[in-house]
């Protein structure tokens, strides 16, 4: 059965949108020798950018860039790179020569396949294996499907990817596309499922991908990568997938090395870096939406669950795959307005503050070693006292002013 199903390992590729790419050379050399070592299928080393390489990323310019990373090589492993269909300039890449990647991974977006594909033929005529990703395959209807299938079909690549890149799948939805390009596919073009876990469902839906495709005797890859580490909810890890493919169907992926790749080089990165479920990249799930505006409310608004689902329903669907800050800043303050009416509030702070002093307690060590001060001030003046995020004990406070909800609860 080992021959059917091969696993890939997606660290070095999709967990660079977690460090900018910046592993250290220590972990790429490491990470790569490891997954070799644990009987890996293939390993994805990372991106071809158009930028010159800096030494210790996984943002390679060519694929000469990726040899001080390699060991020796492993003609049991596949060693590929990925690149976006549009941002990378084919003009800069060489014929194969076998010393560095044998493959590259061609993502485009839902709408663009045949783009896509045309890079792929080209990259092909070069000698390298080709591997398509097919972003959002969610949004893709049976008759988009087909039209995929044919249209691989003709390049006849090595493999063709189901890429669930919202989180957004259930089961049923994997069905759907499976079985349309199970049928469809020409019997040895690969089928592979890359997963994402807004709604933690990674695992058991590539649990689900291997075992109703391989009954029809498709060739399978599942991509994982360590710790799940990848950009917002991560993906399927690929130490729970080679144990499930060890346990179910008898592959020999040597789990104590992938254990030792984990404790030598992921440790740093989990107390370092945060991916991984949580509830505003399942909020990003529900609605198929793009995982930079989950990113932008939280770090320009640190905004909670509630208000964040509400943002995100306010979009239209077109609007929640794409990321457009100045549109999210005006839905943010749509919702805020649309949460407390203020006005009449407003107006009785106006009059209660008007020809009156405000003073501010914000937290900070002068408000316990200036204390005296601060009371002689407000024995004199007789201010309103606003305290800003905290309560400190030794004062009484006229109102407060809390930039969280969640400091008010």
């Amino acid at each position: 059965m080992k021959d059917n199903i091969k696993l890939l390992d997606c660290t070095l590729r999709d967990g660079a949108y977690v460090v900018d790419g910046n592993f250290g050379t220590p972990a790429i050399k490491g990470i790569i020798k490891k997954m070799q070592d644990a009987n890996v299928d293939i390993i994805e080393c990372g991106w071809l950018k158009n930028e010159a390489h800096k030494t210790g990323t996984s943002f390679y310019h060519v694929p000469e860039d990726i040899i001080p990373y390699l060991p020796e090589k492993n003609e049991d492993v596949t060693y590929v790179v990925m690149i976006d269909w549009d941002r990378y300039n084919l003009d800069y890449l060489p014929e194969c020569d076998g010393k560095s990647i044998d493959a590259i991974r061609v993502v485009f977006p839902y709408g663009k396949d045949k783009e896509g594909i045309e890079v792929g033929k080209k990259i092909k005529k070069k000698g390298y294996q080709v591997f398509f990703q097919a972003a959002n395959t969610l949004a893709y209807s049976e008759e988009d499907l087909l039209k995929l299938a044919k249209e691989i079909n003709e390049v006849h690549p090595i493999s063709l990817s189901v890429v669930d890149t919202f989180g957004a799948m259930y089961e049923d939805d994997l069905d759907r596309i499976i079985d349309v390009l199970d049928q469809n596919l020409d019997q040895d073009i690969m089928l592979g499922f890359h997963s994402h876990n807004n709604q933690q469902l990674s695992f058991a839906l590539s649990m689900h991908f291997v075992n109703r495709l391989l009954k029809s005797g498709r060739h399978v890859i599942v991509d994982a990568s360590l710790c799940g580490m990848g950009r917002g909810a991560g993906n399927a890890t690929t130490e729970l997938a080679a144990n499930f493919l060890n346990r179910k169907y008898h592959c020999n992926y040597d789990m104590n090395v992938i254990m030792d790749a984990i404790d030598i080089y992921m440790e740093y990165f989990q107390e370092n870096y945060s991916w991984g479920y949580s509830i505003p990249y399942f909020i990003a799930g529900m609605y198929c939406c793009h995982v930079n505006n989950i990113s932008y409310l939280l770090k320009n608004h640190r905004t909670n669950a509630k208000d964040m689902y509400h943002i995100v329903n306010a979009l239209t669907p077109e609007q929640r795959k794409r990321y457009d800050y100045d549109l999210l800043e005006q839905k943010y303050i749509e919702n805020q307005n649309r949460v407390v009416d203020d006005e009449e509030t407003l107006d009785i702070l106006r009059k209660t503050f008007k020809g009156r002093k405000i003073l501010l307690i914000a937290p900070g060590k002068s408000v316990v070693t200036e204390q005296k001060k601060v009371k002689d001030y407000i024995r004199k003046h007789n201010p309103v006292v606003i305290g800003v995020n905290a309560i400190h004990p030794s004062y009484q406070y006229d109102y407060l002013f809390l930039i969280s909800s969640a400091r008010y609860y």
